[in-house]
Order: structure tokens, then C-alpha cells, then sequence
């Protein structure tokens, strides 16, 4: 599938307009119609676990993912038991198909962590977990591979596949070093977790898409999909103390599910690569549009995914100050509506 369109660079992101030509084929083929469809754990940060379910079940959905701050939510606060979420799963008919992400995961033996979210995937029957690189730092190559060999042994006994997910600022930066890490962990139950916005911002094209071998295809196991602006205009004061917030209940929540020491330990003393990164940090968790609503080639990334073979989860994870103010089934409604326009369902 070849490119007829110009390209722009948007803050290390390509920007294409695909043309006339390609939108014409692209609207013809139906994309991805047997994958499971995730509403994401991110897209209702604040959503209790009830909300979450239904508005997955309301809107289309058949899975969601679940964070592991989320989960202890719902026992804390809802009261919730092991067996209450199993039957909420069970009256909507909704599975959890991800838990989503594991931070510490840079050591010889499970911490916390892995700990909670292999307990949650046994318990609610959940096929992944998400392996994020956020506090990778400057780790050497082959001491990343080694401890995400470590992880994918140890949640492999519980049948949970572990997808690693590239973050531009990080060590593992884009979808070739990830893929790269999984050929030398050469683990069967490796994948990778491709989002949208770190794909755009990770300053690779789609000609990276277009090359990738059945074997590196098959690797791409889950999509979140999200949109990016053409351009990201600075927050106000308003949306500032929003996401400052936000930031604090995300320091609170992982606190509790790393431990005090744990966290101190991978996020304080973490280094980043990118010059450029705590705005790509900010940028990415209060300006995500949902799909098809930016300005990326979201559609186009999808078609050479299909092409290429690739049969992934789809998740839509959509991290955006505005949604504070609109209820879980209508942000559910918009997730579904805009991935059936992308993927021309």
C-alpha cells in the first residue's frame, strides 16, 4: 500500500495527509471485524467499577481493561469482592481482556505489582497484562531483556500473555526497539502493545509498518487507538490545576499499589532519554482525541496493520481533561462510535 500523500513533522510525529486516492480505498475495507473490542482503563480514569462494565456493555464493547488503582477502588471504596466483580462481568457479558500497566517490573523476582495484577487477571479472567517501559530509564539493553524474560516466565504460568508497551520518552522508545527486545527475549507468550499516540510521537513513519515481517506482525498482539491534534495548544490555569489533580491522585494510587519504596525507587530516580520529556508525558495524558478526530492517518496505520496480518485486541485509550466532565456511558458512546468510523464497521 503506497504512500501518494505530503508529510509534515508535528513535535517528533508525522503528519500525513493521505489524499484523495487513499481515503477512497481506505473507506472500502471493513478493518479488524472479529478482534475484541476494549474499552480501556484510561478512557474512564475515574469510573467506578459498575460504570466501567456497563457503559462498556451500553456502547458495544466486549472487554475492558482494568488498571490494578482501579481494582483496589473497587474493593476499598464500591466494597466490592472478588466474586462481585466476576458476576458484574458475568450480567453484562463483558470480559476483562487486559490489566493494564505493570511499573516495576526491573528486578530478578515479582514485586508488588506483578504481584496484584497476576492475582486480578486469575481471578477475573483477564488474557494480558501491559508490560509499560515509563521508568525504563537508562537501564542497559540487555538487562531489560533479561528482567522482561523474567516477567513473561512468571505470568506465563497463570496463561497471561505480557505486552510491552513503547513510550517515546523511554529507553524503549518506539515500536522497533520493542520489537527488537522481543526477538532477543524470543518468549512465547511476548507481544507487543502498540499505542497510536506513542507510535506518532515516536518519530517513525508508516514505511516502519509497511516492512515488518509476518513473525514482527504477529508480535503486535493489542491496539490502543487514539488521535492526536495537529497542533497541542498550552493548558489554561484551569486546565493546569486539573491535571496537577489528576498527577497527585496518580502519585496517591500507584503509592498504593507499588508501595511507598517502590515507587520512591522507580519514579524519582528515573532519567529520560527525550529532551522533551515531561511535555510528551503532559501532552499525552491531558490532549488525546479519540480516533479519527486528530489529525494522524489513524485509518491508514490500521489497513497496513491488516494487511500485514496482524489480529490484535483493539482497545480505545483516550486520556483527555475534558471528559472530567461527561459521564462514563456517554465517553463510552464516543469511544465505540469513533472506532466503528476508523474501522469502517
Amino acid at each position: 500500500m503506497c504512500h501518494s500523500g505530503r508529510e509534515y513533522i508535528y513535535s517528533g510525529a508525522r503528519i500525513y495527509n493521505v489524499g484523495t486516492d487513499m481515503n477512497t480505498q481506505l473507506r472500502s475495507e471493513a478493518l479488524f471485524h472479529d478482534s475484541r473490542l476494549i474499552l480501556s482503563a484510561g478512557t474512564l480514569a475515574r469510573a467506578t467499577f459498575v460504570e466501567r462494565v456497563s457503559a462498556a456493555q451500553q456502547a458495544g464493547f466486549n472487554a475492558i481493561s482494568l488498571s490494578p488503582a482501579q481494582y483496589l477502588a473497587a474493593i476499598r471504596r464500591e466494597k466490592l469482592s472478588n466474586t462481585n466483580m466476576q458476576e458484574i462481568l458475568a450480567e453484562y457479558e463483558v470480559d476483562l481482556d487486559e490489566v493494564d500497566p505493570l511499573l516495576d517490573w526491573f528486578t530478578s523476582d515479582a514485586l508488588g505489582c506483578e504481584t496484584l495484577m497476576v492475582e486480578i487477571g486469575e481471578a477475573l479472567g483477564a488474557r494480558s497484562i501491559n508490560v509499560a517501559t515509563a521508568f525504563v530509564s537508562e537501564r542497559p539493553f540487555e538487562e531489560l531483556v533479561d528482567c522482561y524474560v523474567r516477567v513473561c516466565e512468571r505470568v506465563a504460568k497463570y496463561g497471561l500473555r505480557a505486552d510491552l508497551e513503547f513510550l517515546p520518552w523511554t529507553r524503549v522508545g518506539n515500536l522497533t526497539t520493542a520489537l527488537e527486545l522481543l526477538d532477543a527475549a524470543d518468549q512465547p507468550n511476548a507481544g507487543v502493545m502498540f499505542d497510536f499516540w506513542h507510535f506518532f510521537n515516536s518519530g517513525q513513519d508508516l514505511d516502519v509498518l509497511r516492512q515488518l515481517t509476518p513473525r514482527q506482525a504477529a508480535r503486535i498482539t493489542s491496539l490502543q487507538l487514539n488521535d492526536m491534534p495537529g497542533s497541542i495548544t498550552d493548558l489554561s490555569r484551569g486546565q493546569n490545576w486539573a491535571y496537577a489533580k489528576d498527577m497527585f491522585h496518580n502519585v496517591i494510587d500507584s503509592v498504593r499499589v507499588l508501595g511507598l519504596d517502590a515507587f520512591l525507587n522507580v519514579a524519582i530516580k528515573a532519567k529520560y532519554p527525550h529532551s522533551g520529556a515531561q511535555k510528551m508525558m503532559k501532552d499525552a495524558l491531558c490532549s488525546r482525541l479519540f480516533p479519527g478526530e486528530g489529525a494522524m492517518p489513524v485509518t491508514e496505520v490500521l489497513a497496513i496493520l491488516s494487511q500485514k496480518g496482524v489480529a490484535p485486541a483493539i482497545g480505545v485509550e483516550v486520556f483527555n481533561l475534558e471528559h472530567h466532565a461527561l459521564s462514563a456511558a456517554d465517553i463510552a458512546m464516543k469511544a465505540m462510535k469513533t472506532l466503528e468510523a476508523v474501522t469502517h464497521r
